[in-house]
């Protein structure tokens, strides 16, 4: 449930008066007419968030220009399209190796509805409680129904199933999987070992919601990273930045080359037209 609060006292704004209070803030505004067209496109409080990422003081906006926001807010949109392209390669590989890698070996084609299958079977079947909305969006034939009167899905089988599935809930669904070579298997696909294949997928799922809801990547606090690894420790890459999920996509990348070679060069180029303190944003130590 959802209520309205029982008292809120600050009224809606239109964007002179946003300008205004940007400005008691210490906020330096050249060209308030372009200030003010932009504040019709990015939402007030988006604008703010990026605002406070460059001060050590909330709200406190002294030394800064609008400039300097609308700046961090197109470089993180254009980092967010390079990653958007980098996840979409990314997911839709680690979908088709999970369907293709487990079903062949098991011979089971529905191998994601036993629950043998995977260690914690009461998440196993929450799992599959939440792919039936992406079920029904999709079209499967209805069966039937259970005792409580809720439709009983024609289960598709798993290469079909892991196209109409959110990736979220696919790697759910990875992640709990209970034998242990099939975690080598997809992991050794991707170069990535067992251990580390199960973080990477879980991160990217989270990295890729994200970027689709438009929210800020840098200076952001992600609710998941990849495990660090060897490789990202002898880069110097920070485990809890944007570096650690680029360096993670460039790897992931490794069975095809003129992509990998393509995100490398565009991350590149956003990189080094960079300032100094945003760089240090990215994470990625020797890396880029």
């Amino acid at each position: 449930m959802i209520r309205k609060p029982s008292t809120w006292a600050k009224p809606a704004t239109t964007v002179t008066t946003q300008v205004s209070i940007l400005e008691s803030r210490n906020m330096t505004v050249v060209d308030k007419n372009e200030a003010e067209n932009i504040l019709r496109r990015v939402n007030y409080y988006r604008f703010c968030h990026y605002a406070n990422s460059l001060v050590s003081v909330k709200d406190d906006f002294t030394g800064l220009t609008f400039e300097d926001v609308v700046a961090l807010y197109n470089l993180d949109r254009e980092l967010r399209s390079i990653l958007m392209e980098a996840l979409s390669w990314a997911e839709v590989s680690f979908r088709t190796a999970f369907a293709y890698i487990v079903s062949n070996d098991k011979q089971d084609p529905f191998f994601y509805l036993d629950s043998s299958n995977f260690k914690n079977s009461s998440f196993h079947t929450q799992t599959l409680v939440e792919c039936e909305k992406d079920f029904k969006n999709a079209g499967i034939t209805v069966i039937g129904q259970d005792a409580n009167g809720k439709d009983i899905y024609e289960a598709p089988p798993a290469w079909k199933m892991v196209e109409i599935v959110s990736f979220g809930k696919i790697s759910k669904l990875f992640c709990n999987i209970d034998k242990v070579k099939y975690l080598d298997k997809v992991g050794k696909y991707f170069a990535f070992s067992k251990t580390e294949i199960k973080s990477v997928i879980k991160s990217l799922a989270d990295l890729r919601n994200q970027c689709a809801h438009h929210r800020k990547i840098l200076f952001s606090n992600f609710n998941s990273t990849p495990a660090v690894t060897q490789d990202m420790r002898a880069l110097q890459i920070d485990g809890t930045k944007i570096g650690s999920f680029i360096f993670c996509l460039h790897k992931m990348m490794k069975s095809d080359a003129d992509m990998q070679a393509s995100f490398y060069k565009k991350i590149s180029e956003l990189y080094k037209k960079c300032p100094n303190n945003i760089k240090k944003e990215f994470g990625t130590g020797s890396f880029l």
